[in-house]
């Protein structure tokens, strides 16, 4: 072995381009030829040390020991590069499902050596699950080809495993994971870049893919989809630029310092998910609403489920019109009497105890339901939120007559108005005063408008309407409770699919790494769906972190002929294993075992 120098300029282009190869020489019929065996990129060390290098590299790669004592930093390349050639010299190795347990071998016990260990057992379980739901076949349809679509699983299974930045994904897919080894895929010359590629071609066709995804959701699980769960979420950026998509609003994660995006995501009874829409992170919630029953296609009458924000009368109006049902939190309390005895327990379940009372007004049913535990739940917000609220308008106040404090009327309105946006959840019940000479404050007073309205605001109450005039009081409040679904997805989507961080600037990539998120979204809830038909209730972020134990690991040893010999297997499954196993009808330990004699 040799290292030799390689310089490249190309045409049209001044810069001259400088790096070094492995290179061995061979015998053959027509006289001695080279060949590469190792790319090494620029070496930074001397000329001189480079055949020092390479006799080094090959006595690694031989498994002999160093004749000669050699620098520190001759040792560590290497060692990193014997590394990289023993690794390229597997992946050209096929697998061997089977081995002959008859085959013995004696090996020296010091020379044994563990290398290259990469995560597998979570990437087994999502890509199975991925290829369950066809997706490799609807892109081929699409008329991807091979190669881009295993990087589009790679890029799917990776949200599922490593959610992070794309960045961080393909340093992910090349030092910790050994999702290429399942792919069967070489990633040695992987750029973000060509991730980006791929995002945007999934962009191109994201309502075909997303149909292709619901059909087989649909066939796969018998799903009836006779109910439709609609709801809005914002995620934030880690940058301060705003864009078309990116706007300031009302954030959910209380991220005020940032521009957002919003999420609308439309799932079904299961709760798997039928279509999902980003608009702008200040859209009005009850604007989207039309959108998104565009999309709601079939002639079967559906139950639409919304919460608050979006159920306003004109949306009402409009799903009645589209020939759907609604069911509802109402905006407003209705004027009606009842009489304490008239409540009936619709949840037994003692810490969650639920009383409701069932009434019909015109066209509709009313559900008045109250809680012990949500009106404790409440209260104590209730009680947090008033008390900070109080305090910083009582700091705000005594500042006026210290030396240094805040005085000029419009700093004054612009504090108050930051600590009515801190407690919004109670500012909205008081009236503050704020009086002023000469454009300095004299002094700011406040106090509660109407103490019965808070009162009911923090009861523990709310009310339920619909327009199904057949459900019964115990119906309505499960159907209620299953919007709970849609903030479940968004929880999943956000802590553990990697819909944050988010450091895009360009609505493009913004717009193709939350769609990366909602695909992985779709094999998420199929898998956990599958679990939980075979009685497994783990959330995704306990078993990805059990099955991350199982690994692809490498095993050089030195036999007694003198050569080196490595073995490329997979760790022995774990209880986790053979469940997940069991669940999916898979085998409980992916790949076979590749052998390799140098």
């Amino acid at each position: 072995m040799f290292v030799k120098e390689v310089i490249k300029k190309n045409k049209g282009y001044d810069k001259v381009f400088v790096y070094h190869q492995l290179v061995e020489s061979y015998r053959t019929e027509k006289g001695p030829r080279q060949r590469k065996l190792l790319n090494l990129g620029k070496l930074t060390i001397p000329k001189d040390q480079w055949k020092t290098l390479a006799n080094r590299i090959e006595e690694i790669v031989s498994g002999q020991a160093s004749l000669i004592e050699v620098d520190e930093q001759i040792e560590q390349l290497a060692q990193q590069y014997a590394s990289l050639l023993i690794q390229n010299k597997l992946k050209q190795k096929k697998i061997e499902e089977k081995q002959s347990p008859t085959e013995t071998e004696t090996i020296f016990t010091a020379s044994v050596k563990f290398r290259d260990a990469r995560s597998i057992g979570s990437e087994y379980i999502g890509l199975t699950m991925l290829r369950k739901l066809k997706f490799n076949e609807i892109l081929k349809k699409l008329g991807f080809n091979e190669k881009d679509i295993k990087l589009a699983e790679l890029l799917i299974v990776g949200r599922m495993v490593h959610p992070s930045s794309e960045w961080a994904t393909l340093r992910w897919v090349k030092k910790q994971s050994a999702i290429d080894e399942l792919l069967d895929l070489d990633l040695s010359r992987l750029s973000h870049n060509k991730l980006y590629r791929i995002t945007d071609q999934l962009l191109e066709h994201k309502d075909k893919i997303e149909n292709g995804l619901v059909e087989q959701e649909r066939l796969l699980f018998s799903l009836q989809e006779k109910i439709i769960l609609y709801d809005l979420t914002n995620t934030y950026f880690e940058s301060s630029r705003t864009s078309e998509l990116k706007a300031r609003g009302r954030s959910k994660d209380k991220r005020y310092d940032m521009p957002l995006v919003t999420l609308g995501l439309v799932l079904d009874e299961d709760g798997f998910p039928k279509e999902s829409r980003l608009f702008s992170g200040n859209v009005s919630e009850p604007e989207t609403l039309s959108k998104i029953l565009d999309t709601i296609g079939g002639k079967a009458r559906k139950l639409i489920i919304l919460d608050a924000g979006i159920a306003t009368e004109e949306n009402l109006k409009l799903i009645t019109k589209r020939g759907h049902d609604y069911l509802v939190v109402s905006r407003s309390k209705p004027e009606i009497e009842i009489e304490e005895n008239a409540f009936k327990q619709i949840n037994h379940d003692q810490p969650h105890k639920v009383e409701a009372y069932l009434y019909r007004k015109d066209k509709e049913l009313y559900l008045y339901c109250r809680s012990a535990s949500r009106q404790k739940k409440e209260e104590a917000i209730r009680q947090f939120h008033q008390q900070r609220f109080e305090a910083e308008l009582k700091y705000a106040a005594e500042s006026l007559h210290k030396k240094r404090g805040t005085k000029k009327y419009s700093k004054v309105l612009e504090r108050i108005g930051r600590i009515k946006e801190r407690h919004a959840k109670v500012a909205y019940f008081y009236d503050i005063t704020v009086e002023h000479h000469n454009g300095i404050v004299t002094e700011i007073s406040w106090k509660i408008k109407d103490e019965q309205k808070m009162d009911d605001r923090f009861s523990g109450t709310y009310y339920l309407r619909t327009s199904r005039l057949d459900l019964t009081d115990r119906q309505i409040w499960q159907l209620y409770i299953s919007l709970t679904d849609v903030e479940d997805g968004f929880r999943s989507l956000k802590s553990e699919l990697g819909l944050r961080p988010n450091f895009h600037q360009k609505d493009k990539r913004i717009e193709g790494h939350i769609f990366i998120s909602i695909l992985a979204f779709h094999v998420l809830i199929s898998l956990q769906k599958q679990l939980h038909d075979a009685g497994v209730y783990h959330r995704w972020s306990t078993i990805r972190e059990l099955l991350s134990v199982q690994q692809r690991v490498s095993v050089e040893m030195k036999t007694q002929k003198g050569d080196l010999l490595v073995i490329r297997d997979t760790t022995e499954p774990e209880a986790i294993h053979y469940l997940m196993a069991q669940a999916l009808k898979i085998k409980p330990k992916p790949l076979g075992s590749k052998k390799i004699r140098v």
